[in-house]
């Protein structure tokens, strides 16, 4: 398994790039909840990426409109393709795309739910793109039912706040409005929701040029599952939105050399609860009662 990751500040790219296999960069046009916007510096770092024998992956994680796509395309024949591994889309009409431009076999399709079975995994396969992320609540069963027939390259995300929720709309900027408040809400990361049913935990929700979106407020981790990933997992993604490029380092140096001492000192040091999502048990709907 190859481990990808974000990155905050191009001051941490070399100390990224010695530890991860690769990165996911992008635009803010054409991104949601980038850890970066890189802007002018887009194609300068996908070289030293390149130069440096990691891989680079674009994402165009946003849903686009028809006008939107054709935007989306001439952005993309801007990049030096040569030096790009894939490109990370949620909008399967990107795919159509990346059709007319010959660039299918380089598309990496991330519904983030959609994905549960090999048949669903595999349909792109005539398609020929490069990949497909499965959905985050599936068992480790499911992705061994995947893996043992997959036709395109597997990714995952393995570490980092799973989203919950994503709406087009600032609603943070809205709800501003709403109450009279100058203050405003954008594009803060130290925002955190309660809800009166599950005390327990602090939901991060965020808002960018892209909408508004909600995350778990516990970190997904399958460090326990670190062998079974390495052979049935070809990328796994480590998102670090409300995180830093200090814990990615740390965090895929913990992975690497499976070290437990690491992952308790990592846990400690920044006051986490960290779970498995659905890996040992499947998602189900809970009663009204107990919802």
């Amino acid at each position: 398994m190859k481990i990808l990751t974000t990155i905050h500040d191009l001051n941490n790219l070399s100390a990224l790039l010695e530890v991860a296999d690769g990165l996911v960069i992008g635009d803010i046009r054409f991104s949601k909840t980038l850890t970066l916007d890189l802007k002018a510096d887009l194609i300068p770092t996908i070289k030293r990426i390149y130069d440096a024998k990691k891989e680079v992956f674009i994402l165009l994680n946003r849903l686009f409109t028809d006008k939107e796509l054709e935007v989306v395309k001439d952005f993309v024949l801007t990049l030096p393709l040569s030096l790009i591994t894939g490109f990370i889309g949620a909008d399967i009409g990107l795919l159509e795309v990346f059709k007319t431009i010959k660039l299918e076999h380089k598309f990496v399709y991330n519904p983030e739910t959609l994905l549960t079975n090999d048949f669903d995994f595999n349909y792109l396969s005539k398609d020929h793109v490069l990949g497909a992320f499965v959905s985050k609540e599936i068992t480790l069963e499911d992705i061994k039912n995947i893996s043992d027939v997959k036709k395109i390259s597997l990714f995952m995300m393995i570490h980092g706040h799973m989203s919950m929720f994503y709406s087009k709309r600032p609603i943070l900027t809205r709800y501003s409005e709403y109450i009279k408040k100058n203050e405003t809400y954008h594009n803060q990361t130290d925002l955190r929701l309660k809800e009166p049913k599950r005390t327990e935990e602090r939901y991060p929700v965020y808002e960018d040029e892209a909408g508004t979106h909600v995350f778990r407020g516990t970190i997904l981790n399958v460090f326990d599952d670190i062998d079974f990933m390495q052979v049935a997992v070809d990328y796994g993604f480590i998102d670090t939105l409300f995180l830093s490029d200090s814990y990615a380092i740390e965090v895929i140096k913990m992975y690497k050399n499976k070290d437990e001492d690491l992952k308790s000192e990592i846990i400690k040091s920044y006051n986490q609860v960290w779970h498995q999502g659905f890996l040992h048990q499947k998602s189900f709907i809970k009663d009204e009662d107990n919802d």
